[in-house]
């Protein structure tokens, strides 16, 4: 039987080899070095250490039966839809790619909820790495933005890979200024970190990295929300239904004036200007138009609304061929429609995107529910899992959503923490901050 100090320190190393597996095969410098093997050894060590201690790790599970009646409905679907749709297009192990890392790293994420600071402490240091990357670039080479495109700010030295880290160096840096706010322990460190925002901000507008943005802005968002929420219902659901109206009229605004832009400046390479570009660009490969693309077929075949076209079957339709798993990824893996809500609708219908719906948006209300019982840094894990959420909705492919499913379990587990803890308070009757 472990003791307390045991148990601790066990916990704590826990969360930080998950959170190191979680992100080991996105996060640049474990590229050059041997992401692969990273990846491995700290699955390896998580396993071991959560097969250690997995009746305490696991001891709040009990408390979320219903997400798990969910989890098993969606998957249940899915390999039906996969085995009825896809099975002769598309490789068996695409199929056991999602199950079997979906669980993976779901279970990651909820053992990482007994020690939640060492994952935002381990987000945190990844977020300073990158920054003496960038630093030691402009300090050698100037800006990172020169000439209208990123440059090789990691020596990567491949111009195919460099040119998209866009994406990759943003989601880094937020998942970090969002860490430091639940790292925050007393006010002067709050207000360091919360000033910090508007720089982040500014650094993503300017690299161009938009699904980042947005995602950080609607974390931000969802934090000022949250304990409002609990005071004043009615306050929120106007502000929230504003926010959805004045996003959806500035969006549509925006794309007919960007469609007769003349005067965009071919070399910028900030969010705006780049967005414009791909607006006016007819090419196939942009986000927006492959957005276009998808939902016309969608609407096209309307008798397969219901079950979708398979799963796996995008890259398939569009003609790049079926998908494979992580370890060994074919070329159909790198199309997808860049929508994770989106990918659902055309692949698993209405049915496996209305559970899909139901399964993520529930740790949202969840937590809500019981905002005043979490400390800010599980209030920081909650937007990290926002963040996530929403960048779904700009990028990412639901095989290889790990990251969001890393946070879904994390959530999920400081939410059955919580429930055990306190098995008094329903979730509804929470209303004091």
């Amino acid at each position: 039987m472990l003791g307390k100090s045991q148990s601790r320190d066990l916990a704590k190393w826990t969360s930080i080899a998950v959170t190191v597996a979680a992100f080991a095969k996105v996060f640049v410098p474990f590229y050059l070095i041997g992401s692969t093997l990273i990846f491995s050894a700290s699955v390896a060590i998580g396993c071991g250490l959560i097969a250690m201690s997995w009746r305490r790790a696991f001891a709040a599970a009990g408390n979320i039966t219903e997400i798990i009646v969910a989890l098993g409905l969606f998957y249940t679907a899915i390999i039906i839809n996969f085995l009825t749709h896809s099975l002769p297009l598309v490789p068996v192990t695409h199929l056991l790619g999602i199950l079997i890392f979906h669980a993976l790293f779901m279970i990651f994420g909820f053992a990482a909820a007994r020690a939640v600071v060492w994952v935002l402490w381990t987000l945190a240091a990844a977020g300073a790495v990158y920054l003496m990357f960038i630093a030691q670039h402009v300090v050698r080479f100037g800006d990172l933005m020169r000439d209208g495109f990123i440059h090789d700010v990691f020596g990567v030295g491949e111009s195919a890979v460099y040119l998209t880290f866009h994406q990759n160096i943003g989601t880094v840096l937020c998942l970090a200024a969002l860490a430091a706010l639940g790292l925050s322990s007393n006010r002067t460190a709050r207000v360091l970190a919360f000033c910090a925002l508007p720089l982040v901000l500014l650094f993503m507008f300017h690299i161009a990295a938009r699904g980042a943005l947005v995602a950080l802005v609607c974390s931000l968002l969802f934090l000022v929300a949250a304990p409002l929420w609990v005071r004043s219902r009615k306050q929120v659901a106007f502000g929230v239904i504003a926010v959805v109206i004045v996003a959806g009229v500035t969006s549509s605004w925006f794309y007919q004036q960007a469609l007769g832009d003349k005067a965009v400046d071919p070399n910028a390479g900030d969010a705006i200007s780049r967005t414009i570009r791909e607006i006016q660009d007819p090419r196939p490969g942009f986000r927006i138009q492959i957005w276009a693309r998808t939902a016309a077929r969608i609407l096209a075949e309307p008798d397969r609304l219901l079950f979708g076209r398979g799963v796996g079957m995008f890259p398939v339709n569009d003609g790049f061929g079926a998908p494979d798993w992580l370890l060994r990824k074919a070329e159909g893996s790198k199309h997808y429609p860049h929508n994770l809500h989106l990918e659902l609708l055309y692949e698993t219908g209405i049915v496996g995107l209305l559970l899909f719906c139901i399964i993520t948006l529930f740790p949202v209300a969840a937590a809500i529910s019981r905002w005043s019982l979490f400390s800010s840094a599980e209030r920081s894990a909650i937007a990290l899992y926002v963040f996530n959420l929403a960048g779904t909705a700009l990028s990412g492919a639901f095989a290889y959503s790990y990251s969001l499913l890393f946070f879904f379990g994390l959530t999920v587990g400081i939410i059955a923490m919580r429930r055990l803890e306190n098995p008094a308070i329903p979730d509804r009757r929470v209303r004091n901050a």
